[in-house]
């Protein structure tokens, strides 16, 4: 069985998904080295770009904003995360300090121009399906002790038990969240048609390599979501 599925309406849309597992993972503080290696990342795109809509003018960010409007969505609302991370580096010529694993996918995002995200996988009932809304599931957004409504026709990732993982790209629930306790992991990229087959399938070696080189005793196999 796969773990992640991509539907046909998403990839309709210009979506592309792929998944790693990850297990034995030790959620820890990130190491000096990896820090080193983010900042001087958010130092050369603060050095490549002149204002945040340079940024926004980027192919890769330009496809998923026209992504995010063709369902319907705001972008002043929800801006893509990509866009987000982007920004933050600009702005301040480093990215947020979470733990080993978050700060390494941010990385990569930035690196590589997808979104990406973890999720528990203890914590996840599979497969999860990226798929538009139907406006039956729930949704916990991360940090927050209500749930909220999801909008049908908003994409998201969806777990075998009808719960909200990530609402579009940008908002992580809170009932998969990374903690200290966490090791075994679902870790997703999310990219669009703005990248290639073969461009996505380096991309996934190359965060596979990235995240066992940060994040110690963790061993990965990639999947294409389909």
């Amino acid at each position: 069985m796969s773990a992640l599925i991509v539907s046909q309406e998403c990839r309709d849309l210009g979506l592309r998904a792929h998944a790693i597992l990850l297990r034995g993972l030790n959620i820890r503080s990130a190491s000096r080295d990896l820090r080193t290696v983010i900042d001087r990342e958010a130092r050369q795109i603060s050095d490549q770009f002149d204002s945040p809509a340079e940024i926004r003018a980027t192919p890769e960010l330009v496809r998923v904003r026209e992504i995010i409007r063709a369902v319907g969505v705001k972008l002043k609302t929800h801006p893509p995360s990509l866009q987000k991370l982007l920004e933050f580096a600009w702005k301040r010529r480093t990215l947020m300090s979470v733990n080993n694993l978050v700060d390494t996918y941010n990385l990569m995002s930035v690196r590589t121009r997808c979104s990406l995200g973890a999720h528990d996988l203890d914590l996840l009932e599979l497969p999860v399906e990226l798929r538009l809304f139907r406006g039956t599931e729930t949704f916990r957004p991360l940090g927050s002790d209500t749930e909220q409504c999801v909008h049908p026709g908003e994409f998201g990732y969806v777990d075998a038990k009808n719960r909200v993982a990530c609402r579009l790209d940008s908002l992580q629930a809170d009932f998969s969240k990374i903690t200290p306790s966490t090791t075994d992991a679902l870790l997703i990229i999310e990219s669009t048609t703005a990248h290639s087959d073969g461009q996505l399938e380096r991309l996934v070696a190359e965060t596979i390599n990235v995240v066992t080189r940060y994040c110690p005793g963790a061993a990965a196999c990639g999947e294409i979501g389909w």
